[in-house]
């Protein structure tokens, strides 16, 4: 396990192989809360609660700091959640920057939901489901049973990924401490890069096509696209973060007020 480091003023709490197992089957529950804000995260910091209310004792400010930046936006798959989960309670034990660790979470989401659809969702699911579907065509009650089978190992997998990640967070500690403020400037980049590489996958802003400009009937999107693809959606994402950073804009009323706004544009034929 990773050596404790002073947390104001006191020892950090040890975690066990026993908190990683449960940490990784709480993990189940890490999608019950999803939420268009915030994807995963709130179900995925209540996975890590148990533990680390063991690392931080009764520091109410660190636990605090903890839910803080892990309940920002986070959207990966599932069981690479929980491998993600392992690194992030190894580095909290063993009292890494949490700037580094926010930064690490914020860039390595991304990519490992890739790894992990590829895995599971690409590759497990449509073989497993093959097979099994032949069996049940087939008249053979194997079918449904080795489905299920197949599915609960990879649920309970997750208490096996939870403790890989842990151990690889315990073991890359030593090198990241070396090289922290580095290390710190490349997942904030990365966090950054990866974050703003979902823009257009999950904001949609263009104009219709009955839009048209001047006598030669250009579409209005079509001078968009050709000066940067993609530049709407982007400015309008700057432009509500400008409205909840400047203006402390509330959140409803955002939704409420974007869902009008998209409405009249439909209705007037513009989007």
């Amino acid at each position: 396990m990773a050596s404790n480091k002073l947390l104001n003023g006191k020892e950090r709490g040890k975690v066990t192989k026993k908190d990683i197992h449960k940490m990784g089957l709480y993990s189940v529950i890490e999608q019950s809360s999803f939420s268009f804000e915030r994807m995963q995260a709130c179900g995925f910091t209540e996975s890590m609660i148990p533990t680390a209310k063991k690392i931080f004792k009764d520091s109410d400010e660190d636990m605090k700091e903890f839910m803080q930046y892990n309940m920002e936006f986070m959207n990966t798959e599932m069981h690479m959640a929980t491998f993600l989960m392992g690194i992030i309670i190894a580095m909290e034990e063993a009292g890494e920057d949490r700037k580094l660790i926010e930064g690490i979470r914020n860039g390595l989401f991304g990519p490992f939901a890739g790894l992990g659809d590829a895995i599971f969702w690409f590759t497990l699911l449509p073989i497993s489901a093959a097979i099994c579907c032949s069996l049940a065509q087939s008249g053979s009650v194997l079918g449904p049973i080795l489905y299920i089978l197949i599915w609960f190992i990879a649920a309970i997998s997750r208490i096996w990924f939870a403790e890989i990640g842990y151990v690889l967070g315990n073991k890359a500690v030593s090198s990241i401490s070396s090289y922290s403020k580095y290390l710190t400037d490349a997942a904030g980049i990365l966090g950054v890069t990866v974050v703003g590489g979902l823009i257009p996958s999950y904001v949609s802003f263009a104009f219709s096509d009955n839009l048209v400009y001047g006598i030669e009937g250009a579409t209005v999107q079509s001078i968009f696209d050709n000066v940067l693809p993609n530049i709407l959606p982007l400015a309008f994402v700057f432009f509500i973060f400008y409205l909840f950073k400047k203006k402390n804009a509330n959140t409803i009323v955002m939704i409420i007020a974007i869902i009008i706004a998209g409405i009249i544009l439909s209705f007037l034929g513009w989007m």
